[in-house]
């Protein structure tokens, strides 16, 4: 019965291990080339800041009556029909600014209350910057880091990312328990192990104190 139970373990860590692994392959290349791209900025067929397009518009809106900060963003937003994550909110006594983003797509918005008027300053990046700027979007605003997101869709990107973050850390322990399975390719897997678990400890704790 313990044979059998076993026997069954390891043949569902096994298929759970390849099925997963076929689901999160495009997650993975996603992340392994908008990564590469983070650290290559220099690279000509990546330059998506030099080929950005900036456009700035001015439109009245309408000023609303109530002056909180979180219902003044609501109401302009629903106003210039806007979906977006919104962070770096100033609320000052005549005027507001926020930036509403997207992967790829910045609006920086300021409101003048006597006026009535909305200016935007639209960036958008093309292809490559889309990809890049997925890599570190999670609406998180960096003057306000306990804010929650506000988007719908950046609370599906983080909650994805965190199961991704999850099935990877399956990956690896799934792969360790195959790994002990084979008798012939213990040593290369063991000093594989030992390699990569020095040089993960020396990036995490031992670079802080050099």
């Amino acid at each position: 019965m313990k044979k059998n139970i076993i026997k069954d373990l390891i043949y569902w860590n096994r298929k759970l291990h390849i099925h997963l692994g076929l689901f999160l392959l495009l997650f993975i290349w996603l992340f392994s080339f908008s990564g590469l791209l983070l650290n290559h900025s220099d690279w000509k067929f990546a330059s998506f800041w030099d080929e950005r397009n900036e456009k700035k518009v001015t439109t009245p809106i309408v000023i609303p009556a109530n002056l909180d900060s979180a219902g003044i963003v609501r109401n302009i937003m629903h106003q210039l029909k806007v979906s977006a994550e919104v962070n770096e909110v100033e609320l000052n006594k005549d005027s507001i600014d926020f930036r509403a983003e997207v992967p790829g797509h910045i609006k920086n918005i300021h409101v003048d209350f006597k006026k009535g008027l909305c200016t935007q300053n639209e960036i958008k990046f093309n292809a490559w910057g889309v990809i890049r700027t997925m890599h570190t979007f999670n609406g998180v605003d960096k003057n306000n880091p306990f804010r929650k997101s506000n988007w719908i869709l950046t609370y599906i990107w983080r909650l994805t990312m965190n199961g991704i973050a999850v099935g990877l850390i399956f990956l690896c322990f799934s792969s360790i328990v195959m790994w002990y399975k084979l008798r012939k390719g213990r040593l290369l897997g063991t000093i594989l192990l030992i390699i990569g678990c020095i040089g993960a400890f020396y990036f995490v704790f031992l670079i802080k104190i050099l």
